[in-house]
């Protein structure tokens, strides 16, 4: 350390706070500790969970997009199904140029994470005989046949649609097919007779359709990709991809290297190859992609423990999994999802229930997100609103963001009253043997943190991996990471309790000044949050030589008042 420089963190240990565990009444069962609870306390200062929004046509001007992101968005989501890649192109710009205009006003580099859907092949039916932008209406308790014929494929009706799937009739009687539906909830059928070419269906669940609905046979494993040969040209070739649409997944993933997103959603995943054939497909161009797999089907649920082995994270959208899943038991798939998650420390999104007429039904599912260890919460808005029909100025893009202010809030109060263990974090991941130097250092800095009553754990990290691991650990404090790789930074938004600065500063020489003036900008990063003040304790995290591989040194510190001074 430079001998006339006087850093932030050094205070004469007189000054040092006595240590104290009293402001962490744990209680030893859950039960006494929500009896404990004061319905008067204040929130947490800042949300540790993130907020995931969806960018598409309605919001992708950069001034909407900054709207969000001052609101609390910290993940953008761009569906890809039925766009032109220029129309993708538009978003992802939008979405960059919104973030550098949050920055400026910030001072620092806001890290936004990007994540795309892509789909492999989907089952969708055919045309309507009364025309491409018609619509029909199907009615509860009617019979609706379904066909392979093609000759039905551009004359479907209200009696009988083409559906493009030439296994539809190795369905047995008593199945379901899913039908998405231009009106709220799907429309369901349970198949009554199978014919040669076609099966006959009872409507048990109504509503509106147009042409080429998506449809989902929950009893039939997925399509298989197209020749791997194929699929790599394809992605060599992605620059060229033109006007035509996305019709392959191999072009959405093309696409998505190209413009250097943070990470991919599978849709649908039911077991580990689909996974590893996504990862065949990027090779080593995209190994830094994170893979979020999307459980939509009672047989991923089944393929769980294989499925989050391989995966890099999970999505949960409660709606769908409904359709296969009965609707009494997609709470019990809540816990399990989230609780395998938690448990091996891979970060798991769940949509959130968003009505605008039932506000108290969206309070009480997002903080039961919370509760249970959500690590992003993802939220689509409505915004062709009904409500538009009852008040002419009703804005869509201010309810969004003033629903997205509303999430931070609820999840705020449901982080202040989850229950810590009586020890610390994750009593498993402590009381486990630690395989590696980077897990014992990170259990020893949250075990020290929680005992110290440290504000922050600030680590210096490249690939992220330092904070990941913290994260784990469930340490009661928030985690600063500083890295120097961008992708790290965004990338770190979806693990729960971590906010990433990236630092691109001139590296200095020094090993010593250059871990100083890094812990520097997270000092003046956890100011300007309010998350450290004057006397706080902290613990940093860091490498004791460059090109160690990991970080090996942990130390308690107390933050001072002042900045950076020279000293004679």
């Amino acid at each position: 350390m430079s001998e006339n420089m006087s850093l932030p963190w050094h205070i004469s240990l007189e000054d040092a706070p006595t240590l104290k565990n009293d402001n962490f009444p744990y209680q030893t069962s859950l039960l006494k500790h929500y009896c404990k609870l004061d319905v008067h306390e204040n929130p947490c200062e800042e949300l540790q969970t993130g907020i995931m929004c969806d960018i598409g046509i309605n919001n992708r001007e950069p001034s909407n997009v900054q709207r969000l992101i001052s609101s609390g968005m910290t993940v953008a989501r761009l569906n890809m199904r039925d766009m032109e890649p220029n129309a993708c192109t538009q978003l992802i710009q939008s979405i960059r140029q919104a973030v550098y205009n949050f920055s400026a006003e910030l001072q620092y580099v806001y890290p936004l994470a990007v994540i795309v859907d892509v789909r492999g092949p989907e089952i969708v039916t055919g045309d309507l005989k009364s025309g491409p932008r018609t619509t029909l209406e199907l009615f509860q308790s009617n019979t609706i046949r379904l066909t392979t014929d093609t000759s039905w494929r551009e004359c479907g009706t209200a009696e009988c649609l083409f559906v493009g799937y030439d296994r539809l009739t190795d369905l047995s009687t008593g199945d379901n097919i899913f039908i998405d539906s231009l009106t709220p909830d799907k429309i369901k059928l349970v198949v009554s007779k199978v014919g040669d070419d076609s099966v006959e269906c009872v409507i048990a669940v109504g509503g509106t359709i147009g042409a080429k609905m998506t449809v989902r046979i929950s009893s039939v494993p997925l399509a298989n990709f197209v020749n791997q040969n194929e699929s790599r040209e394809s992605l060599v070739c992605g620059e060229s991809m033109g006007e035509q649409l996305f019709e392959h997944m191999e072009g959405q993933i093309a696409w998505a290297l190209a413009y250097d997103v943070d990470a991919i959603l599978i849709s649908n995943t039911q077991q580990r190859n689909d996974i590893r054939q996504v990862r065949d497909l990027i090779q080593d161009k995209g190994k830094h992609l994170l893979l979020f797999a999307s459980i939509d089907t009672t047989l991923g649920l089944d393929n769980i423990d294989e499925i989050i082995d391989e995966a890099d994270g999970l999505f949960l959208d409660r709606s769908i999994l409904a359709t296969d899943l009965p609707i009494e038991k997609i709470f019990i798939a809540q816990k399990v999802i989230l609780a395998k998650c938690n448990n091996i420390g891979k970060p798991c999104i769940c949509k959130a229930v968003i009505n605008e007429q039932i506000p108290t039904l969206c309070v009480n599912d997002i903080a039961n997100l919370v509760l249970d260890g959500a690590d992003v919460l993802s939220l689509e808005f409505n915004y062709e609103s009904p409500l538009k029909k009852f008040a002419p100025c009703y804005d869509g893009l201010r309810m969004a963001e003033h629903c997205v202010a509303a999430a931070s809030v609820i999840g705020r109060h449901a982080e202040r009253i989850v229950w810590q263990p009586r020890t610390y974090g994750n009593v498993e991941l402590m009381q486990s043997p630690l395989k590696e130097p980077t897990q014992a250092i990170c259990v020893t800095a949250v075990e020290l943190a929680e005992r110290s009553n440290a504000s922050v754990i600030i680590c210096l990290t490249n690939s992220g991996r330092t904070a990941k691991t913290i994260s784990h650990a469930r340490p009661t404090c928030p985690v600063v990471a500083v890295t120097r790789m961008c992708h790290a930074a965004r990338q770190l938004r979806f693990w729960r309790g971590v906010r990433s600065v990236h630092y691109f500063e001139t590296p200095k020489d020094n090993w010593i000044s250059e871990v100083d003036a890094r812990l520097h900008a997270g000092l003046n990063y956890c100011k300007a949050k309010c998350i450290l003040h004057a006397g706080d304790a902290f613990v940093a995290v860091t490498g004791s030589r460059r090109g160690v591989g990991y970080c090996d040194s942990v130390r308690l510190l107390y933050a001072s008042a002042r900045d950076t001074v020279s000293v004679e």
